[in-house]
C-alpha cells in the first residue's frame, strides 16, 4: 500500500500532458489546479498507511488474501458497504472536498455482469476483470471512471448521431483487442489517476452494439488527449494564492478525455458489443456508487456547516436564535445525507460472482435527495454569512501596504476577531457553496442527475414487493377490493 507522497511520485513520473490555460504543460502535476487536486489523493493515501485508522481505512481483500485500501476493497457484506459510506464522510470531512476514491463502486457490478455474460456468451470477460482488479490492488492505483459521452442529441440513438463519435465507440477488432474512438467528459482526477475505467454511461439497444463497451486502460495510453476543464473560479488557483482560494491546501480537475483511436488489448475488455447487458449493469453501477454521495455530501456538509457556525461567532451572532435555528436545518441536511446512505447499505444484497451491492430504491433515493438538498444547505449558508460572501476584498487588497490597515479595521469581527480570520473563514463558504470546490455542481450532477436517479428509483421501486403490498392494501382499506 502507498503512502501519500509515493502517490505524488507515481503520478509525477508518468508526465502526463494537459491542455491547460489556453496552452500546454508537459506534466498535469507542474499546474497548480491539478497538484491541489493531488494533494487530497495522497491525504487519502496517508489515512491508510496510518496505524491509527488501519482497522477503519483496510480490509482483506477476497481476490490476493492480503490487506488493501478500502478502496480498492470488492465489497463482502452490508458492513463493507456501510463502512464505505462512513469512510467517505471521514475523509470529505478532512478534505471539504472531493476524495477522488469512488472506482471501488464499480467493481462489484463488472464482477457480476462479466461472470453472468460469459456463463451465456462464452466469453472470457470475468477474467479479465478479476486480474485487473487484482492487479490494481496489488499495485494500489488510483482509477478514474471514464462514464459520460458528449451524447451529441439526446433524443437520437448512438448509432443515428450524424457524428458517430458522440459516444465513445469501438471502430476496430482484431485478434489482439480494440481501437476506441471518441471522448469522455467530465473525468473527475483523470490527470492524477494511473487508470481509467471505461463503462457506458447509458443503455443502448441493438443497432448500437459498437457502443456497448467497458474495458480499462493506463492514463498514459497512446492516443489519449487530457484537456482541462474551465471550473469557477480558476484564475485564483496560482502560485502564491491562499486566503482567496477559501480551501488553499486541496482542489478538484476534471478533463475532456478523448479517444483518438486508442488501442486496449482483449485482456482489458471487460465488455464489447453486449448490449443486452447494459440495462442491468448500468442499474447495478448506480445501486452501488449513489450511497456513496450520502457519505461524500455530509462530509462537505460538515465542514460548510462549521465554516458558517464559526462566522456566526465571528458576526456576534452564533447564539440568535434564528442563527441556530438555521444552523440545525443545516445539520439535518447533512445527516438526512448521511442517513440515505447508510440505509441503502444497510439493506445491500450480495451479487453472484460479484460482492455487495445496496438496495437500488434507497440508493437512487440518496442521490436524487442530496441532489436537491444542497441547494437548501448553500441557501442557509448564505443567509447567516451575509453580504460578505459576495462583497469580500481579496487577499492583494488585504496586504496592500497603503489600504490594507483600512481593511483590517473595517472587516474585523466581533470580540475583535482579526480580519484576516473572517475572510478567511468566508472564502471557505464560498469555496464550498459553488466556487472552486463547489458541493452544488458534484450534488446535482456527479454520479448521474438528480432526474437520471428519479427515473431509476421508479422503476426499481414499482417492482418492489411493499409497492404492490401498498397497492392493494389501498384498494382493501377504501372497499374496492375485498
Amino acid at each position: 500500500m502507498r503512502t501519500g507522497s509515493e502517490y505524488l511520485q507515481s503520478i509525477r513520473e508518468m508526465n502526463l500532458p494537459l491542455y491547460i490555460d489556453g496552452g500546454k504543460v508537459d506534466n498535469a502535476l507542474d499546474h497548480p489546479a491539478v497538484r491541489a487536486a493531488a494533494e487530497a489523493v495522497a491525504f487519502t493515501f496517508d489515512l491508510v498507511s496510518d496505524e491509527r485508522y488501519r482497522d477503519m481505512m483496510t480490509r482483506t481483500s477476497h481476490l490476493t488474501g492480503e490487506p488493501v485500501p478500502i478502496f480498492q476493497h470488492v465489497p463482502q457484506s452490508v458492513d463493507d458497504l456501510v463502512a464505505k459510506v462512513k469512510v467517505t464522510r471521514f475523509c470529505n470531512r478532512r478534505l471539504g472536498i472531493c476524495s477522488f476514491r469512488c472506482i471501488q463502486n464499480a467493481y462489484a457490478p463488472l464482477l457480476y455482469i462479466t461472470a453472468k455474460v460469459d456463463a451465456e456468451r462464452g466469453t472470457s470477460y470475468h477474467r479479465h476483470a478479476v486480474n485487473w482488479i487484482r492487479y490494481m490492488q496489488e499495485n494500489d492505483f488510483l482509477a478514474c471512471p471514464a462514464i459520460t459521452d458528449p451524447k451529441g442529441h439526446r433524443k437520437i440513438r448512438a448509432c443515428d448521431q450524424p457524428d458517430p463519435d458522440m459516444y465513445l465507440r469501438v471502430v476496430k477488432k482484431d485478434s489482439e483487442g480494440i481501437v476506441l474512438r471518441g471522448a469522455k467528459l467530465h473525468q473527475t482526477g483523470a490527470a492524477i489517476s494511473h487508470e481509467k475505467l471505461v463503462l457506458p454511461c447509458t443503455t443502448h439497444r441493438r443497432g448500437s452494439e459498437d457502443y456497448a463497451v467497458a474495458c480499462a486502460i493506463p492514463t498514459t495510453t497512446p492516443g489519449l488527449i487530457h484537456i482541462s476543464v474551465r471550473h469557477s473560479q480558476d484564475d485564483r488557483r496560482v502560485e502564491g494564492a491562499e486566503i482567496d482560494l477559501g480551501n488553499f491546501r486541496y482542489g478538484v480537475h476534471e478533463c475532456v478525455v478523448i479517444f483518438d483511436d486508442v488501442f486496449v488489448p482483449w485482456e482489458r475488455v471487460f465488455l464489447c458489443g453486449e448490449v443486452d447487458y447494459l440495462d442491468e449493469f448500468v442499474g447495478l453501477f448506480g445501486s452501488s456508487h449513489r450511497p456513496t454521495t450520502g457519505g461524500c455530501k455530509a462530509g462537505w456538509a460538515d465542514v460548510l456547516i462549521a465554516a458558517t457556525q464559526l462566522v456566526a461567532r465571528y458576526h456576534g451572532l452564533e447564539d440568535a436564535s434564528h442563527v441556530r435555528d438555521k444552523l440545525s436545518d443545516m445539520m439535518a441536511i447533512s445527516e438526512t445525507m448521511y442517513s440515505c446512505g447508510v440505509a441503502a447499505a444497510m439493506h445491500g444484497y450480495e451479487l453472484p460472482n460479484g460482492g455487495y451491492v445496496a438496495d437500488p430504491v434507497l440508493a437512487n433515493n440518496t442521490k436524487y435527495y442530496a441532489s436537491r438538498a444542497v441547494f437548501d444547505l448553500i441557501r442557509l449558508a448564505e443567509d447567516i454569512t451575509g453580504g460578505i460572501l459576495a462583497c469580500c476584498p481579496s487577499e492583494k487588497e488585504l496586504r496592500n501596504p497603503e489600504i490594507g490597515h483600512y481593511l483590517e479595521r473595517f472587516f474585523k469581527g466581533a470580540h475583535d476577531v482579526p480580519a484576516e480570520h473572517r475572510i478567511r473563514m468566508v472564502r471557505l463558504i464560498e469555496n464550498i457553496s459553488w466556487g472552486l470546490g463547489s458541493i452544488l455542481h458534484s450534488a446535482t450532477h456527479g454520479g448521474g442527475s438528480g432526474q437520471a436517479c428519479k427515473m431509476e428509483l421508479f422503476e426499481f421501486s414499482r417492482h418492489a414487493p411493499h409497492r404492490a403490498e401498498a397497492m392493494e392494501y389501498a384498494q382493501r382499506l377504501c372497499g374496492v377490493m375485498q
